[in-house]
């Protein structure tokens, strides 16, 4: 179990295990020859300072960019914009959803390092109304489910870097016609302690930590 926390409102993930929910790539995505070679991104925003609160966060709803993360066929960078929506309880902020305006980079692609370790690329084809294709470095990858306040709870597969304002990348609904390429609040719990060195004993009541599986 793995949870974060988000506007005060408590944002649900729970690590997909054998039994639990895997996230499938997409058959019809294009295979993995033909995907661009876009660089692995090193994200940066560019935040509206007139709408952030002390930590960065959205108190209106309005829009960023975030530079390289897509490129063309070229290899230039382009600027994703992204479209930030508030969802309010009595006039308390309890959600914000972020999507990427996939026009903004339509004729581009993204590789992007994910939370366990593989890689995702995301192919945005050109046009008014993109649907974006994608290639995951695996077959079946840790998928989470998602639940946030006044949004519908969804399952994705979660970019590794955490970018300023404390968001990260995320890719959601692979297993539908339409999979959503966007960005979601995350501040991660504290980091688990690190186990014993070898040859010391476990702390009294916590079990040693199991040995690494062979993929």
């Amino acid at each position: 179990m793995m949870s974060m926390r988000t506007m005060g409102s408590l944002l649900v993930l729970v690590l997909a295990s054998g039994c639990g929910p895997r996230l499938k790539k997409d058959a019809n995505a294009p295979a993995a020859s033909n995907l661009p070679d876009a660089p692995v991104a090193k994200m940066a925003v560019q935040y509206d300072s007139a709408k952030l609160d002390a930590a960065h966060k959205y108190t209106a709803d309005g829009q960023f960019t975030v530079s390289g993360l897509f490129y063309d066929k070229d290899g230039a960078a382009k600027d994703a914009v992204v479209k930030v929506s508030l969802k309010t309880d009595g006039g308390q902020v309890v959600s914000r959803a972020y999507e990427i305006d996939l026009p903004s980079v339509a004729g581009t692609a993204a590789k992007v390092e994910m939370w366990d370790d593989g890689f995702l690329t995301v192919v945005v084809p050109d046009g008014e109304a993109p649907q974006p294709g994608f290639q995951t470095s695996s077959e079946s990858v840790k998928a989470v489910s998602l639940e946030q306040p006044g949004q519908a709870a969804s399952t994705c597969y979660f970019g590794k870097e955490i970018l300023d304002g404390q968001i990260r990348f995320a890719l959601c609904e692979m297993q539908t016609p339409t999979p959503r390429v966007a960005f979601v609040d995350a501040v991660p719990d504290a980091p688990v302690a690190a186990p014993p060195a070898a040859g010391e004993a476990a702390p009294a009541g916590e079990a040693a930590p199991e040995a690494p599986k062979a993929n």
